[in-house]
C-alpha cells in the first residue's frame, strides 16, 4: 500500500497506518477493514479508493496471476502486537519490513489492567482485569488465521509501565509465547 500510495501521488497527504484491532462485527474468517481518511472530507476521495482497489487487485493475484503477499504456511513470522496507541506506530515500523505478516494488534487501551495490591510498599498479589482473556483470544485467531505461522508477540515497551510489562511478559512465557524485538521480525535473505 505505502508504493502504491506514493505513486498515485497521495504521499504525504495520507499517511498508511494500522490500527488496532478494534471493531467487529464478529466474524469467524480471517477480516480486512480499509478506510479512507478519518473524516467525511476524505471518504468520497476516488483516487485514494482506486489506490486501494489497486492493492487489493495486485494482492489477489489479478494483476499477472502472481498474488501479492501469498502466504506458504511454513513457519513465516506473524507479528502480534501488544500496546501502543490506536495506530500502532511501533508495530507499523515492523510491518513495512518484507517478509512480515499482521496478526490483531492489541492497542494498550484493549488491555484491561488493575494494579496488584500493595502490602509495604510492595505489589502482593496478581494483576487484575480481562488483559490475559485479549491477549489469549488474540492469539489463538493469530494462529488460527495464519496456520503453519511463527506468531510472535511484540511488545511496544514504551506504552507500559513497569509492572505492567512484567505481567505480560510473564504471561506470554507461560503461555510459550515468544516475545520478539524488531530485529526479530527481519527476513533472512540469501
Amino acid at each position: 500500500m505505502q508504493k502504491v500510495a506514493a505513486d498515485q501521488g497521495l504521499v504525504p497527504e495520507f499517511e498508511i497506518t494500522l490500527e488496532a484491532t478494534h471493531h467487529g462485527p464478529l466474524t469467524s474468517t480471517p477480516t480486512m477493514f480499509v478506510e479512507i481518511g478519518s473524516t467525511q472530507e476524505y471518504w468520497g476521495r476516488q483516487d485514494a479508493a482506486q489506490a486501494i482497489a489497486l492493492v487489493l487487485w495486485k494482492g489477489l493475484g489479478l494483476e499477472e496471476g502472481n498474488a501479492v503477499g501469498t502466504w506458504l504456511g511454513s513457519g513465516e513470522k506473524v507479528l502480534l502486537g501488544i500496546g501502543g496507541g490506536h495506530y500502532a506506530p511501533r508495530h507499523m515500523d515492523i510491518v513495512i519490513k518484507d517478509g512480515v505478516w499482521v496478526g490483531h494488534l492489541l492497542s494498550g487501551y484493549s488491555l484491561p489492567m488493575e494494579a496488584p495490591p500493595q502490602v509495604n510498599g510492595k505489589s502482593s498479589g496478581e494483576v487484575g482485569g480481562m488483559w490475559k482473556h485479549s491477549i489469549k483470544v488474540s492469539y489463538e485467531a493469530t494462529k488460527a488465521g495464519f496456520p503453519g505461522g511463527e506468531v510472535i508477540a511484540h511488545l511496544d515497551q514504551k506504552s507500559f509501565k513497569g509492572w505492567q510489562k512484567n505481567a505480560i511478559t510473564s504471561y506470554l512465557q507461560e503461555q510459550n509465547i515468544k516475545i520478539g524485538k524488531p530485529n526479530d521480525f527481519l527476513c533472512k535473505k540469501i
